[in-house]
């Protein structure tokens, strides 16, 4: 079987608060009883009128006004409890807030007893003897960079330097290629409703003149020969 839940402790202060709220209900419960006395001698007193009874009629008026003021001074008693009980709900609330101020107040004074400056101290000067230590091990197997703390530090500033150089020198080269499809882009387009004239297909005069003289270069030793040859007798 599972644990079953324990139950709320019950303190004198919640004891008192719901006294004081039992108080309460109770008077409420009497006003209300005391309301309906006074509407109902209203009514006879209206009654007595209209039975031409003028002093019966004034006494239940006059019970009237009694009952009236009694519902006053419950009003006051209400108006009373009411402010005490908020005023110790009130302090009660301080009083879990003063509570958690000390809880939390106790924590942070055992955190810092806890992270003293000396004991900060001591565990910077182990980790850089640590680090002195790792470094001439390194140094000592040859596994270090081999420079010193302001090298490093140089290499550091001329990695930087370099990196905004590159960046820069593309950021350059990004801005000339966007100006350029921009003009790109501006150009005119070829007229889509146009057409174009046809591409000649005939042979031009000039090329026709040349391959009229390369054959009559070749027909010329050919009559030469037949003018040089004897005719037969």
């Amino acid at each position: 079987m599972g644990n079953q839940p324990s139950a709320p402790k019950i303190t004198a202060e919640d004891r008192a608060i719901f006294q004081l709220k039992q108080q309460r209900d109770k008077i409420k419960q009497y006003q209300r009883k005391l309301s309906l006395i006074r509407d109902k001698q209203t009514k006879l007193a209206k009654k007595a009128i209209l039975n031409k009874q003028p002093d019966r009629a004034k006494l239940y008026l006059r019970l009237k006004k009694q009952q009236e003021a009694t519902i006053t001074k419950t009003y006051d008693q209400l108006d009373n409890l009411e402010k005490l009980i908020g005023t110790i709900e009130f302090k009660l609330i301080e009083k879990d807030v003063m509570y958690g101020l000390q809880q939390g107040n106790a924590v942070l004074k055992q955190l810092n007893a806890e992270m003293n400056v000396d004991k900060i101290d001591k565990i910077m000067d182990d980790l850089e003897e640590e680090r002195l230590q790792e470094q001439e091990i390194s140094q000592t197997l040859g596994l270090g960079s081999g420079l010193s703390r302001v090298d490093e530090d140089a290499v550091d500033d001329e990695f930087e330097r370099l990196n905004k150089e590159i960046n820069k020198t593309s950021a350059i080269k990004q801005e000339e290629t966007k100006e350029e499809q921009k003009v790109v882009g501006e150009l005119p387009s070829a007229p889509k409703d146009q057409i174009m004239p046809n591409v000649p297909s005939d042979t031009p005069l000039s090329d026709k003149k040349e391959n009229q003289n390369a054959e009559l270069e070749k027909e010329k030793p050919k009559q030469e020969q037949s003018e040089s040859e004897p005719i037969a007798a």
